[in-house]
């Protein structure tokens, strides 16, 4: 009510001032109002926004069954089909283990992703903070897998996470996204990142 009520004293003021009937008042009123409340606004701080590189081809070339997307960071220090050459060899030779299932039946054998984004998010802020501190392994969902490659420089501990899709109105295919530690500095926000450009990138 307090709204409408300034609304019309502005309204009444510029029909004071320009003589205006009072809807072309109003129009002009309201035309103003988004410039008003732009300028009311402080300034938003920018979004570090990382470009991933699709890699999707060279895996297709080693038997890997989903799209992948690498960190352009980590490209630059390691060799990007050795590094996936090694998770197809890793994958494949835990078959019997059931915590690497999830990402196995993605990565080698094109399978439908099992288990919410949603949950995997959650599971994937704990693992990044044990990546972080230099640990690698499996998350919990199974849908996030770090271990240590040779890159250029040394050794290099590489973080290959699955994003699936959450929404059944929106089907994404599954997505490999490759990255360093480095690229989850921000926690949650950084993993949001890679997932949306990940999918914002899909054809």
């Amino acid at each position: 009510m307090t709204r409408q009520r300034d609304l019309k004293r502005r309204v009444r003021d510029r029909q004071a001032r320009t003589g205006e009937s009072y809807t072309a008042a109003l129009l002009h009123v309201r035309a103003q109002r988004p410039l008003a409340a732009e300028q009311a606004m402080p300034p938003s701080e920018p979004i570090h926004v990382v470009e991933l590189i699709d890699v999707t081809e060279l895996g297709a070339a080693l038997g890997i069954k989903c799209r992948i997307r690498i960190a352009p960071d980590l490209a630059e220090r390691v060799d990007t089909a050795g590094v996936l050459r090694q998770l197809c060899s890793t994958l494949a030779a835990t078959a019997r283990d059931p915590q690497l299932a999830p990402m196995r039946d993605v990565v080698l054998h094109g399978e439908p992703p099992v288990g919410g984004q949603v949950h995997a998010i959650q599971d994937g802020i704990r693992f990044v903070q044990r990546v972080r501190a230099g640990i690698g392994g499996v998350s919990n969902s199974g849908h996030m897998l770090a271990f240590a490659v040779t890159g250029r420089s040394g050794a290099e501990l590489v973080v290959f996470g699955l994003w699936v899709s959450m929404a059944p109105y929106h089907v994404v295919p599954p997505t490999l996204i490759v990255s360093s530690a480095s690229l989850f500095g921000d926690g949650l926000r950084g993993l949001d990142a890679l997932a949306l450009d990940a999918i914002r990138r899909l054809p």
